[in-house]
């Protein structure tokens, strides 16, 4: 069995393992990796939070278990950045001519970003042929894009949880190794929100940074980029087109499909009246 990561949105940040959410949905998972966009979705708030997905380890004797942990992040501002990144891939694989130079833009909020990066572009005054191109290599890309806002929307709820415990069990068995997992990938959650949030208020400038932020390493939080593909070649970790996927599969259908409160009460009481 392939050891994953795993993405749900649920109803609350939760305490304990058997403090289930009223509602809960799976959303995708990914073997022997966290891709990018798994870390760009939990920027928003993201903190330490029980696991729903064990109270313990298999190897825990008696009474003494464990404590596994997951991170917890709020649906809205995670999202928020994902149409950001959205639109700045759209603008890439679309191949949309430089704009003519302007004034630098002066410090904006990233909310006012967004609303820029959206806002109806101005009629131009001629309309180049090749405005509408799609660039090589992205015959795909666009209704992945598509797919992938489609369905988070269709998804929402309050928070979301990131559940890392197989893929940290992999190299860890006690419980403060396996917290510090959790610890550096919350920083790394946080750091890819960071990123977008410092990429340029112009579109075409922020596409290009995030392009070059792809292909060389660049100083923090642009680093946390490096490595993406923003084209068809963008999930081929497979062929090694790209060792960091950027995560464009989603499904409500996960190896650990998780009980919400009412299944969570159901569950117990049938396992108590059963012993």
């Amino acid at each position: 069995m392939a050891n994953r990561s795993y993405l749900y949105s649920l109803s609350n940040r939760p305490t304990a393992y058997a403090d289930r959410p009223e509602t809960i949905s799976g959303l995708s998972e990914w073997n022997y990796d966290i891709p990018f966009m798994y870390r760009l979705l939990m920027s928003g708030e993201p903190q330490l939070c029980a696991s729903l997905i064990s109270d313990g380890l298999d190897s825990d004797e008696g009474d003494e278990k464990v404590r596994l942990y997951a991170i917890s992040g709020r649906f809205e501002p995670g999202f928020a950045r994902v149409k950001g990144l959205v639109a700045l891939m759209r603008f890439l694989a679309e191949q949309a001519p430089p704009p003519a130079p302007a004034a630098a833009p002066q410090a904006t909020s990233f909310v006012g970003r967004l609303k820029h990066w959206f806002s109806p572009p101005s009629p131009p005054t001629a309309a180049p042929a090749a405005a509408a191109k799609t660039a090589v290599g992205s015959a795909h890309l666009l209704t992945w894009l598509d797919d992938t806002l489609a369905f988070l929307e269709a998804h929402r709820d309050e928070y979301l949880l990131l559940e890392t415990v197989e893929l940290d069990t992999m190299s860890e068995s006690e419980e403060g190794p396996l917290r510090a997992c959790v610890e550096q990938e919350l920083a790394r959650c946080q750091q890819a929100g960071a990123a977008l949030d410092a990429l340029p208020q112009d579109i075409a400038a922020a596409a290009q940074q995030l392009r070059e932020a792809g292909a060389r390493k660049q100083a923090a939080p642009l680093d946390a980029f490096f490595g993406l593909r923003f084209d068809d070649d963008c999930d081929s970790t497979r062929s090694r087109a790209t060792e960091y996927p950027l995560g464009l599969q989603w499904s409500e259908v996960l190896y650990f499909g998780l009980f919400n409160r009412a299944e969570f009460e159901e569950a117990t009481r049938g396992d108590a009246t059963a012993a």
